[in-house]
Order: C-alpha cells, then sequence, then structure tokens
C-alpha cells in the first residue's frame, strides 16, 4: 500500500486546485467543484475510510486538501 503522505498533492498541485475553485466561483459555481476536479484531473481521490492527511492532523481544522491521495 501507497504511504498516504507520499502520495499526497504536491504543492504546485494544490495551488492548481485552489486556483481551478476560485475560477470555478467566478463562473458561479461552488468553489469544491473546481477544487476537486483538478484534483481529480491530477488522479488523485478523496478517501473518507483513512486518516487525516492534514500537516498538523486536523488540529486546527481540515483543509481543503485532506484525505485526497493518488487513487
Amino acid at each position: 500500500m501507497t504511504n498516504s503522505l507520499s502520495a499526497r498533492p504536491s504543492h504546485e498541485q494544490l495551488s492548481e486546485a485552489f486556483q481551478a475553485g476560485f475560477d470555478s466561483i467566478d463562473d458561479g459555481d461552488g468553489f469544491y467543484l473546481g477544487f476537486q476536479s483538478s484534483l481529480e484531473n491530477h488522479g488523485f481521490g478523496k478517501r473518507d475510510d483513512i486518516p487525516c492527511t492534514c500537516s498538523d492532523n486536523g488540529a486546527h481544522g481540515h483543509l481543503p486538501e485532506c484525505r485526497w491521495v493518488k487513487a
């Protein structure tokens, strides 16, 4: 099984996903539509069956990229 830490989106991929989310808002859709589509296009999937993947283990709430790992 792949280590979830090594399978997380890179800084660049997250930057693209955030920009896609903001673009999605500008298009009249919600943030997560663009954010999620961008990560899916990079081969990631959201896994609700794994522990938190936030850098602070969710101590300050979960980040949008939490539990997104290589599919």
